[in-house]
């Protein structure tokens, strides 16, 4: 009876090592990352998958399997490779993508924005738009067969503003001035201009908003700038750079700044340093013509030498009169 006491004893001894041997590198295995494909005889290290989503509480599916937690989620214990990922909630468009996990790594799809299937709209002031534009302190401008009007940008505060209507059928472009008083738009030939500040107008007693063409060119107009003091504008043709100097309305001077040799294939105005970027063609002597890339610098070398030659001569005419 001891002797078979003491054979059990060892038995569940021995069988007790044998099984903590056996459990813990799979205890250990799984704590550090890893885990056991016992199909296939393997031990891999796993990656983690974290999910969210505006609004949270959207569906996720892994391979076509719904996920147990909602987002967000964090999915662990994967075997590194690529996973199709589901994002799914009532109401709203479902997020797909394909997301790789790889040894030890979390992979982050955080940002998800899942939209709504239906969406409020609303009709802004029930005109008969042609066009419309954004002011940056929050007020839309539409241009109607009726005239200029005026908002804010949930169309509230509705305000005829001008009674003129002869908009041209198609605006290739259209910004407002940086001191926010005028409107510049132009079509294929001609550049206008929009003086928001309101003016009196004799023949109907009234102060109403005035628009002026500025500029009418033979050459078709690529794209027009404003200067930065509002009081010039910038317009491109595909043949020359012009300058249209504005005042109180009228216009004093237009001057063509360059000539192309070809119609630029690009152009961009950086409004921060008015200067013109553009390509031209430079035909060389003797040599293969190319593209180059130019930069107008207007504020430094056009506008502050010209101020400076008009300074000097007011200054010289003020001192022949003394």
């Amino acid at each position: 009876m001891i002797g078979s006491d003491k054979i059990f004893r060892m038995a569940g001894f021995y069988f007790s090592a044998l099984s903590f041997l056996i459990i813990l590198p799979i205890v250990l295995s799984y704590s550090l990352g890893y885990k056991i494909d016992y199909k296939a005889f393997k031990i891999y290290k796993t990656g983690i998958i974290y999910i969210n989503s505006q609004p949270s509480g959207a569906s996720v599916l892994v391979n076509g399997k719904l996920y147990k937690d909602p987002t967000p989620a964090q999915i662990e214990e994967l075997k590194p490779g690529i996973y199709k990922i589901e994002v799914k909630r009532e109401g709203f468009y479902a997020w797909e993508g394909e997301l790789v996990v790889e040894p030890n790594m979390a992979t982050r799809a955080d940002k998800i924005v899942l939209f709504p299937v239906t969406r409020e709209m609303k009709i802004l002031g029930k005109l008969d738009v042609m066009d419309f534009m954004i002011s940056d302190s929050n007020y839309l401008y539409y241009f109607t067969n009726s005239g200029l009007f005026r908002s804010a940008t949930d169309g509230s505060g509705l305000k005829k503003i001008s009674s003129y209507s002869a908009w041209p059928n198609k605006m290739n472009g259209k910004k407002f001035s940086p001191d926010g008083d005028k409107i510049l738009y132009f079509n294929d030939n001609i550049v206008f201009v929009a003086y928001l500040t309101a003016e009196k107008n004799a023949a109907k007693e009234k102060y109403e908003t005035r628009v002026e063409e500025v500029l009418k060119s033979p050459d078709s107009i690529i794209d027009a700038f404003w200067y930065y003091d509002s009081g010039y504008i910038i317009a491109v043709t595909d043949k020359d750079v012009k300058v249209i100097e504005l005042r109180g309305g009228m216009i004093r001077n237009i001057a063509s700044l360059y000539r192309f040799s070809s119609k630029p294939g690009s152009l961009y105005y950086d409004e921060k340093s008015d200067s013109l970027y553009f390509t031209d063609i430079k035909v060389d002597p003797g040599l293969e013509s190319k593209r180059h890339l130019y930069r107008l610098d207007l504020r430094r070398t056009f506008f502050d030498s010209l101020r400076e030659l008009l300074l000097n001569k007011e200054t010289g005419v003020e001192r022949s009169k003394k």
